[in-house]
């Protein structure tokens, strides 16, 4: 495995993507940009980087782990969707370097990464003219979000939604409350989703990614959902790499999702 280290932005040094590559190249290779989440907080979580990124390296992907800016340096949204997009396209731009198929670019997520990443995939056009690039050049070819921070329209994790604008959620307008809800941004031309999640999650309820697949079926998008019956909030890899001291992060029902994200981003046209 080779690593290294990419800036994103001349301007700041906290976006950045760390690269996980095989030591032997393959023609067209897959990549997938992680994205940790963190609650938009303070943090990009490590448990839900360079472990996933590992993982889907086995799996015959390059792999980039996104650091993106977070609201403890008052950073708000677009902020965090100018991160995620600048990375899908220096991937994109980079692909011949790398063996990378342009075509194969997907992203996964976490919690409030996943709701990062879910923007990706249906509302990449919030940030097209700021970036000067034309239309789906920032939208990746799929998806998986793990535990994703969806709706502000069911339950949810109101956090996430605060340390986005700085702005408590009861604040926001109508028009503000359906721009930050994924379930309510998705169109046919959305990226097509592989949603997991656990019934046990109480810091971020499932609800969320109930209705963004039910969104995603209503706009004929393809989507798989996978509902796991046990499992905390943070179940990442669900397996002794990424439990860190928690047992309960243990889970063998989430254990080989990676696998499955990457059957369901075969099967795509």
């Amino acid at each position: 495995m080779k690593q290294e280290r990419i800036y994103l932005d001349p301007t700041d040094e906290r976006v950045y993507l760390d690269v996980y590559l095989p030591d032997l190249k393959r023609e067209r290779m897959p990549a997938i940009l992680v994205i940790p989440g963190g609650g938009y907080c303070c943090v990009c979580t490590d448990r839900e980087g360079e472990p996933i990124a590992v993982e889907f390296l086995s799996l015959g992907y390059c792999a980039f782990v996104l650091n993106y800016r977070v609201g403890r340096d008052g950073d708000v949204y677009p902020k965090q969707l100018l991160d995620a997009s600048r990375a899908i396209l220096w991937i994109r731009e980079h692909s011949a370097e790398y063996s990378i198929d342009p075509h194969r670019v997907y992203a996964t997520g976490f919690s409030a990464g996943g709701h990062l990443c879910g923007s990706l995939a249906c509302a990449y056009d919030d940030v097209t003219d700021l970036l000067g690039i034309e239309k789906g050049a920032n939208r990746p070819d799929g998806v998986a979000l793990g535990y994703p921070v969806v709706t502000l329209k069911a339950k949810t994790h109101q956090a996430s939604f605060l340390h986005l604008l700085h702005r408590p959620s009861g604040e926001f307008t109508p028009e503000e409350v359906a721009k930050f809800s994924l379930d309510a941004r998705v169109t046919p031309e959305s990226a097509p989703m592989f949603l997991w999640h656990t019934a046990e999650d109480t810091l971020v309820p499932v609800d969320g990614t109930l209705r963004l697949a039910n969104a995603l079926v209503d706009a004929k998008v393809p989507c798989a959902l996978e509902l796991y019956p046990y499992g905390p909030h943070g179940c990442a890899l669900g397996n002794e790499i990424t439990e860190c001291g928690n047992p309960d992060f243990i889970q063998p029902a989430v254990q080989g999702w990676c696998r499955r994200a990457d059957r369901f981003f075969k099967t795509l046209k």
